[in-house]
This record gives structure tokens, C-alpha cells and sequence, in this order.
């Protein structure tokens, strides 16, 4: 089983891990959409300010936003 992650670092210190497991392949976009939405929610929260519809759909593909004393990631992790 697949299972995507969104976690947030702040200070050094894991503030909140959000997962949702894809159970089947074929539903896999219904788990990844909201987890890409709650990746950007989250990024917006601490500080992400797109300039235009590409910067999200950029965001998502590098799975990672930087702020000043933190961190927001998207990640990927498996359970065999």
C-alpha cells in the first residue's frame, strides 16, 4: 500500500503529519487530490504566496516548501 504524507516542521520539531493511504490503485486520485489541496493549504499557512496557478502545481512537483523556521513536505512512503 502506497501512503502519502504531508508534514509540517517548525522549529526543528515535527508539528503535524497528515497521511492518506491509496488501498487501491485505481482510486488513487481520489487520495491524492485532497492531499495535494491539504500540501497547499498547509503551505499557505506558513507563508506561500503564489504569483500565478503554475506556482502551486510547481510546489507539488518539488513536494517541498521552505519558510523561515520551518518546513512543509509532500512525501511519499510505502507498507508492504
Amino acid at each position: 500500500m502506497r501512503i502519502i504524507n504531508v508534514i509540517v516542521v517548525r522549529d526543528d520539531v515535527v508539528d503535524s503529519i497528515d497521511s492518506f493511504g491509496v488501498f487501491e490503485e485505481q482510486f488513487a486520485e481520489d487520495v491524492v487530490l485532497p492531499a495535494e489541496e491539504l500540501f497547499i493549504t498547509k503551505a499557505f499557512e506558513c507563508g506561500f504566496l503564489p504569483e500565478d496557478s503554475d506556482d502551486s502545481r510547481e510546489l507539488i512537483s518539488n513536494g517541498y516548501f521552505k519558510f523561515y523556521n520551518g518546513s512543509v513536505c509532500l512525501s511519499w512512503s510505502y507498507i508492504d
